[in-house]
């Protein structure tokens, strides 16, 4: 008997369900044949009045704008259609072609629309059910404020549940009770720490005394507070680090002193906690980062994605690089798995994890082995030509050479002019020197001398060499060029050897050099993919190499860039010839403040009272890089500039903080109970407000009742917008919440000074704070706040931020105009002489295996160089523990690398784990809206017929089939993910201890042979599992992991992303002695800053072991039913094979049984 074909069936089926529906109803078949002969059938339609419930779903009474400022960083300004007073539907704007800025830029259609699926469902988070409708305290954290805030001793953390914060309960608290509770607690706080008795008291609880010194004897340096992603909104979220400024009046109060000796709290980073640093850019060019405006994708013609997703990840603005496309520009990806812009691109390179470093130095060795390099382009711009001795490592200085030297930098040249370097700071970095080949001699360079500006020191310089010269103290010393010295060493990077490093094809690596050299303008896209590894350092370093030696910098279509986050407050630059810019809003003098409403921004004095930090310190047991060590006993990695201080009270806005730290549950069980007080502003329940003692409901952007202000790195728009509805809830504005806390203080203290440092967020004035903030920057400097919001530059509320170019274009000073660039020797590095390189062995740009994510010897630098000279410490090959692999610093050639093995593979974790983002959330925020979580897998389910399923979706990890299979894991198993059991899922965790349990990660496995063998792949920033999510998973009737209450929806059964990650401390990224540009002023500094050379957190630093927990099918019971079908991965029948392979496409033969039917 012939088969029925699928579409015979679906006929058949139709006919004979219509038939029967229609018999019953009394309605015959005739009415399904087709009406003759009438031309306009609508003429003749019967009654049309069931239309109206579809018409009437889009109906709307009024429109407002508002701006959708997340954490993924685009700003899309999105139309809200209001019904009633609700929003029922946001749609796109657009009409960004209408932006324009003072000079007569304006912005190109092309840019339309602006919107991505966060966007549009907002309003399903907005009148969500996990929305915080009052401010909340922990009943425990209550009780011990009421007591009098007693000391914490062991007892003390049991009886007001310190220790246990995620069983407790919270209550409903009124705002004023709420803001003195607080106040009295940071008050309680800062006398406890302060003084002598303080600091006994905090070495008595094991902080090392380095923390303990940078308190400088004030209890304030143990507050800390985080705007999270300041810049989405720049006066709600960086109005935090106002907060901390106010901090240094309560200083007084409380340790007697006058203003000149008080001390504020410590302010926490944004950019580099996300992991979103690209942390060798200061390296290279001193800046933070680089990164231009995604319309200038358009001018690329070749466009390289290395650990970056341009396809999902900039979701608005991924039209740009599709357009790139379109205009026939090369297309290249990087990245372990076929990724999305792999299916996109002319060729993808797959690659080891963590081995691009080795890629570009193979493909930079090749380049200069064939010539491919613009040599003029070298000498002018780079360090390359310049000498550096071979003795100390160190480059040449000027006055080493030349007797009686003095210093050559000229006042009126741009080192001092535009980019405010200080005469001290010259002095220490002296001038450098390159070999006249003309005059066959030294000659003294500056680092004003580049560029066409060379010409005028140095008529013939030589880029290659080796020489011997007398030191003025009469030393014979050799000193190289260092395009030499790298000849020497990239002997480690032949061709042969970085194919074996990487795994990446012989063939694709030749053509990626060919094309870098022969295609101009190209570009080098860096993402997370790089950032969020150990060696992120050396990764970004490597990157620019190759562009370093093309001239691809500075150029329409052309450069290097980091674009995991564009939210960096550099966007509101200060310079001495506009005013202090951002740093006049968070660190005005909190004891002089301006009260003239009509004062100009450049009028304000500014008074850092603050220090900022790494809550990366805090995410590390809250300590420091202190290692003791065989050879040189106990060793301090991180710099004085870099210094924490002891975390007793964190408080935080518009950031998931605990959820998002990694091993988080370490931070949960080990760290926090020592935090006295932990308070998050937030519009909705998360799993961080579950381990806090106090929340407090802001706003959102849909709410706001006063105006906020916002940009970013990737588009040119500056963005200020106020809410279109009253808020739903008992929430306020975070600045209204910031100023108001202060307004406590005052009231407590009896110090009129808090209100008055806040005077205009207080009386509703806030406008006053946003023009000073538009009179200081150079980015909106001449902008009036009114004529702004009148639509004078767009719509009302929009403008394009004020740029040398359009498209903002990184550099493009430094190649046209031959400014030097923001690093000691004015030039691109290549090398680095600071003494913890050197001592590191990091001073040549090198490939190091990771410290755990590695088959190898975990840390080793692959180099046989002789000119890299690291210190090891003398930590042995054997050490297993965290931060001692961290700091040992062993050299081998990769022949001797490749024999060895790392501990942690060899137990059977020996799974890389990349933890990328997803376009579904951004650090968490919209975890819980039902459509995302339902699109955000394979597993989602509005019916949850399956109950094991925490909500309508659930996480999943994305497994290369035969590594399942080989492991007895089938499609769609849950499974047990599970790291370095000596600190995951936390320090001291056992099986035995209930929560254990809570925090060991349990998912679903999808197939995805996209990923390698030994990789896999789970998105981050879900909603963890938490006590109650868990307790509710196992007791409700419907096992939804939903928090009694119903506030809290937990994405996980049990565990989450950050049950297999750590937080860890690079030493390159601790250093004192980096010189580079300050982040928010036109100014340089040495060491740490936060945000820019500060510690980057990496949470793709990992090994797991993956191991069956449950069945996937249906209650436990067999196998996923989807993996049953045919069309999953690995289980595919002969119709889908045929698919796969491009059959079906224009054949005939419509009877061939496809479905199976």
């Amino acid at each position: 008997m012939k088969k029925m074909t699928r579409s015979q069936f679906l006929k058949a089926s139709a006919a004979t369900g219509i038939g029967t529906w229609m018999t019953l109803h009394g309605l015959q078949l005739w009415a399904l044949e087709p009406a003759d002969n009438i031309e306009n059938p609508l003429a003749f339609y019967p009654n049309r009045d069931w239309e109206k419930i579809y018409r009437d779903q889009y109906r709307y009474d009024s429109t407002f704008s508002w701006v959708c400022s997340p954490n993924d960083t685009h700003a899309c300004r999105v139309l809200a259609y209001v019904r009633n007073g609700i929003v029922i539907r946001l749609g796109s704007e657009y009409d960004y072609d209408s932006y324009k800025d003072l000079y007569g830029n304006k912005a190109t259609h092309n840019w339309n629309p602006r919107q991505c699926a966060k966007g549009f469902t907002f309003h399903r988070l907005l009148y969500g059910p996990y929305r915080l409708k009052h401010p909340i305290i922990r009943a425990g954290w209550k009780q011990w404020a009421d007591d009098g805030f007693p000391e914490l001793t062991g007892e003390n953390k049991k009886k007001y549940k310190f220790d246990s914060r995620g069983t407790d309960t919270l209550e409903k608290v009124s705002w004023d009770d709420v803001y003195t509770y607080i106040a009295r607690a940071l008050t309680s706080i800062a006398k406890r720490y302060s003084g002598e008795e303080g600091r006994a008291k905090l070495l008595a609880q094991g902080y090392p005394p380095e923390m303990v010194d940078a308190m400088q004897g004030a209890g304030t340096r143990t507050i800390k507070m985080r705007g999270g992603m300041g810049l989405l909104g720049v006066f709600g979220k960086y109005g935090m680090y106002r907060l901390c400024n106010t901090l240094a009046i309560l200083d007084t109060h409380v340790r007697g002193v006058d203003e000149k000796e008080a001390k504020a709290g410590r302010t926490w980073s944004n950019y580099t906690w996300h992991g979103d640093q690209a942390p060798g850019h200061p390296w290279v060019h001193g800046l933070q980062n680089a990164d231009c405006d995604f319309n200038d994708l358009r001018n690329s013609k070749l466009i390289i994605q290395d650990g970056k997703n341009l396809v999902e990840n900039k979701m608005a603005d991924s039209h740009w690089f599709i357009e790139c496309m379109e205009r026939g520009a090369k297309l290249v990806t990087i990245s372990p798995e076929y990724s999305p812009p792999a299916t996109k691109s002319d060729y993808w390179i797959p690659i080891r994890p963590q081995t691009d470093a080795a890629l570009f130095l193979g493909i930079t060795r090749l380049m200069m082995d064939e010539g491919w390099y613009d040599k003029d382009f070298v000498l002018k711009f780079t360090d390359f030509p310049l000498l550096i001795r071979t003795d100390n490592l160190k480059r040449l200085r000027a006055h080493e050479v030349f007797p009686g030297y003095k210093l050559g930098l000229a006042e009126n040249g741009p080192s001092f002019k535009y980019q405010g370097l200080k005469q001290e700071q010259y002095e220490k970095l002296g001038d450098f020197v390159i070999w006249d080949r003309d005059k066959n001699q030294p000659a003294a360079v500056t680092r004003d001398d580049v560029g066409d500006k060379l010409q005028t020191k140095v008529g013939n310089p030589a880029l290659e060499g080796t020489f011997k010269i007398k030191t003025v103290d009469g030393k014979d010393i050799e000193v190289m060029t260092l395009f030499s010295l790298y000849k020497i060493h990239l002997k480690d990077y032949d061709l042969d050897s970085v194919i074996d490093i990487t795994h990446a094809p012989r063939d694709l690596v030749i053509q990626l050099a060919k094309d870098i050299a022969t295609i101009k303008p190209a570009a080098l896209h860096q993402g997370e993919g790089i950032n969020h590894w150990f060696h992120g350092t050396e990764m970004n370093r490597a990157g620019y190499l190759p562009f370093m030696l093309t001239g691809n910098i500075g150029k329409p279509g052309a450069g290097v860039y980091g674009w995991a986050g564009n939210y960096k407050a550099a966007l509101f630059q200060g310079s001495p010839w506009t005013g202090p810019g951002f740093k006049g809003w968070v660190a005005e003098d909190p004891f002089h403040p301006n009260l003239d409403s009509n004062a100009s921004g450049r009028d304000i004095k500014p008074k850092a009272f603050f220090k900022d930090e790494e809550p990366a310190y805090w995410n590390h047991g809250d300590r420091p890089l202190i290692v003791e060590t065989p050879k040189e006993g106990r060793k301090v990695f991180t710099g004085d500039s870099h210094m924490p201080t002891p975390s007793k009270a964190i408080i935080f806005n518009n950031v998931n903080l605990i959820n998002n730290a990694k091993h988080c549950y370490d931070m949960i069980k080990n760290v926090n109970p020592n935090v006295e007080m932990i308070v998050s502003f937030d519009i909705q329940m998360t799993g961080t407000i579950e381990y806090s003692d106090i929340a407090l409901p802001a706003n959102s952007w849909l709410e706001f009742e006063g105006l906020e202000v916002t940009a970013s790195c990737s588009n040119p728009f500056l963005q200020i917008w106020k809410g279109g509805i009253p808020p739903i809830f008992d929430s306020r504005d975070d600045l209204v919440i910031l100023s108001q806390i202060a307004q406590k203080l005052g009231e407590l203290t009896g110090d009129k000074r808090f209100s008055d440092y806040w005077k205009f967020a207080l009386d509703n004035k806030r406008e006053v704070y946003i023009q000073r903030l538009l009179d200081s920057c150079t980015t909106t400097t001449g902008y009036k706040l009114n004529d702004i919001m009148a639509g004078k530059y767009g719509p009302p509320g929009g403008a394009l931020m004020l740029f040398r170019t359009y498209p903002r274009i990184p550099f493009w000073e430094q190649i046209h105009e031959s400014q030097p660039f923001y690093t000691d020797t004015g030039r691109m590095h290549a090398y680095t002489d600071v003494p913890e390189a050197i001592e590191y062995g990091e001073n040549f740009v090198v490939h190091r295996e990771g410290p755990e994510a590695t088959p190898y010897l975990p840390n080793v630098i692959v180099s046989s160089n002789p000119y890299i000279r690291p210190n090891d410490y003398g930590i042995s090959r054997d050490e297993e523990h965290w931060d001692k692999r961290t700091i040992r610093n062993i050299k081998l050639s990769w022949e001797e690398t490749k024999k060895t093995r790392n501990f942690l593979w060899e137990k059977g974790f020996s799974f890389y784990c990349l933890t990328p983002k997803t376009r579904h959330r951004v650090h968490s925020l919209w975890s819980n809206v039902d459509w995302h979580q339902i699109w955000d897998s394979n597993f989602g389910d509005p019916y949850r017929m399956d109950k094991r399923s925490p909500g309508v979706g659930e996480q999943q990890l994305h497994m290369n089939p035969q590594a399942a299979k080989n492991l007895g894991i089938n499609d769609g198993d849950y499974v047990y993910v599970d790291a370095n059991p000596a600190d995951r899922p936390y320090v001291g965790a056992k099986p035995d201890d209930p929560f254990y349990k809570v925090a060991r990660l349990m998912l679903r496995v999808k197939y995805n042979p996209a990923y390698p063998y030994n990789v896999v792949m789970m998105k981050h920033g879900t909603y963890i599992a938490t006590e109650k999510s868990v307790k509710a998973h196992e007791t409700r009737p419907d096992k939804r992991a939903l928090s009694e209450g119903g506030q809290y929806q937990s994405n996980y059964r049990y565990g989450s992303q950050q049950s297999v990650t750590r937080n860890w401390h690079m030493p390159m990224h601790q250093t004192d002695t980096l010189f580079h540009k300050a982040k928010v002023f036109m100014s340089f500094i040495f060491g740490g800053e936060a945000d820019n050379h500060a510690v980057n957190t990496v949470p793709k630093e990992t090994l797991v072991k993956v191991t069956k927990a449950e069945d996937g099918g249906m209650h436990g019971k067999g196998i996923w039913k989807p993996a049953t079908t045919g069309y999953s991965p690995s289980h595919e029948n002969a119709a889908m094979q045929k698919y796969l392979a491009g059959g079906f496409v224009g054949e005939k033969g419509g009877d061939e049984d496809f479905w199976g039917v």
